[in-house]
C-alpha cells in the first residue's frame, strides 16, 4: 500500500508546500513529479521506517513558474509506484515566495486581488493592470467606483462598468483587467456632459474585492518600477526619488618600453536611488521589489502607460538599505543601489521635441 500525505480540496501556495511523505511497506519507489507536462523530480528512493520525504517541491514549481511572467498557477501531478502498487496526487499549486498567515487561503483569493496593497497612488497617465483568482463560480464582472470635482469644484461621483470580454464567471484561474485611468475620465465626461474634470480617486471592484488607487499629483515626476510580486504577478509602484549616477572603469595597464595603454577595459553604470517618504502599502510593494525575482523598468514617452512586461529594460538591484518601522513618527524611505541588466552604459541622448514654433527661434538650441 502506497498513501501520499496530500490533503488539499482547493489550491496550495507553493509556500505551504515544504515537505510530503509517502508512505509505503516496498523497500523503495519510483517518483515522478511534474508541473504542466514538465518533470521536475524523479528517481528511485529508498524508504527509512516505512516511509520517503520529498523535499521544497514548493521550490521546484516556484522556479517552473517563474519562467513565464505571465503565469502564476502549475497543475501538478505526483505519481508514486513500488512493490507491485502505484498511487497518484494532482494538485493545482500558485506561485506565493511567502510565508502567509491566512488560515484558509481560498477565502482570501475571494475577497483579494493578487497584491498585498490596499490602496495606491496612480497618475492620470497610468495604465492599471490588475490580477485576481476566480472560481468556477464567480462573476469577473469588474466596476470602477470614481471620485472627481466638476468644473465648479464640487465633488461627485460615477461608477463605470468595465467590458468582461463576454466572460461572465471564472474558471478557476487568474484574470487580469487592464484599466486606462485617462480613459475614467472621458467616460465620465461623456456620462456627465463636462468638458473638464479633476479625477480624484477610483475603486476597482470585482465580487468582494476592492482596491482603490488616488490619483495623485505629487507624483508626476517619480520614477516607475516594475516588478513581480510574491505571487509571480506584474506589479508597479512610482517611486518619488533622487537618483545618483555612478560610473566606473575596470581596466589595466600595460607597458610596452616607454608606451602604456589600457587594456582589458570593462565601463559599467549604476545608480543609486533614494526614495522620499513611502506609505505603508507602499512600504509592503518596496520590500517585494527588492527581493523580487525580476524587476524592470519602462523608458521613453510612454513609460507610464507601458503595459508589456517583457518590452520593458531588466534591471538588477545590487545592493539596498530598507529599515522599514511602524512607528507613526518616523517616515519610511529606501535606499538603493541597480543597474541595468546589460552591462554596456547607457546614454540618454538630448531631446527637444516640440520646442519650437513654425519660426526657429536659435535662443532654444
Amino acid at each position: 500500500m502506497i498513501s501520499i500525505g496530500l490533503y488539499s480540496t482547493g489550491i496550495l501556495l507553493t509556500s505551504r508546500l515544504s515537505d510530503l511523505r509517502i508512505a509505503t511497506s516496498a523497500e523503495f519507489i519510483d517518483i515522478n513529479f511534474s508541473a504542466d507536462g514538465f518533470s521536475l523530480l524523479q528517481g528511485r528512493y529508498y524508504t527509512l521506517n516505512g516511509s520517503v520525504t520529498l523535499s521544497e517541491l514548493g521550490e521546484l514549481i516556484e522556479q517552473h513558474i517563474s519562467r513565464n511572467s505571465e503565469g502564476s498557477i502549475a497543475e501538478c501531478t505526483l505519481r508514486v509506484a513500488g512493490g507491485g502498487e502505484s498511487a497518484t496526487a494532482s494538485f493545482r499549486a500558485m506561485y506565493c515566495d511567502r510565508v502567509v498567515t491566512v488560515p484558509d487561503i481560498s477565502t482570501w483569493l475571494k475577497e483579494n486581488y493578487l497584491t498585498v496593497a490596499r490602496f495606491k497612488r496612480a497618475k492620470i497617465t497610468d495604465v492599471i493592470r490588475l490580477s485576481w483568482y476566480a472560481t468556477t463560480s464567480e462573476s469577473v464582472a469588474v466596476t470602477v467606483y470614481t471620485t472627481f470635482l466638476d468644473p465648479d469644484g464640487n465633488r461627485s461621483t460615477y461608477y463605470i462598468s468595465m467590458p468582461t470580454g463576454g466572460q461572465k464567471y471564472g474558471s478557476n484561474n487568474v484574470f487580469t483587467t487592464y484599466i486606462t485611468v485617462q480613459e475614467l475620465v472621458d467616460s465620465i465626461k461623456r456620462g456627465r456632459g463636462y468638458d473638464s474634470l479633476t479625477l480624484q480617486s477610483f475603486t476597482i471592484r470585482c465580487g468582494d474585492r476592492s482596491l482603490t488607487y488616488f490619483v495623485d499629483p505629487s507624483i508626476t515626476p517619480a520614477k516607475r518600477f516594475c516588478f513581480l510580486n510574491c505571487f509571480n504577478i506584474v506589479e508597479d509602484i512610482y517611486l518619488v526619488c533622487e537618483t545618483t549616477d555612478k560610473v566606473k572603469a575596470d581596466r589595466s595597464l600595460a607597458t610596452m618600453g616607454r608606451a602604456v595603454q589600457f587594456y582589458d577595459v570593462h565601463n559599467s553604470k549604476e545608480y543609486e536611488t533614494e526614495t522620499a517618504p513611502l506609505t505603508s502599502f507602499e512600504c509592503d510593494l518596496m520590500e517585494q521589489m527588492l527581493l523580487s525575482t525580476q524587476v524592470r523598468l519602462p523608458l521613453g514617452d510612454n513609460a507610464d502607460s507601458e503595459s508589456d512586461f517583457e518590452a520593458m529594460f531588466p534591471i538588477l538591484i545590487t545592493d539596498f538599505t530598507s529599515e522599514i518601522s511602524d512607528s507613526n513618527s518616523e517616515l519610511n524611505t529606501v535606499k538603493f543601489t541597480w543597474q541595468f541588466a546589460d552591462s554596456v552604459p547607457r546614454l540618454e541622448l538630448p531631446n527637444s521635441k516640440g520646442i519650437f514654433n513654425s519660426v526657429y527661434n536659435p535662443v532654444y538650441s
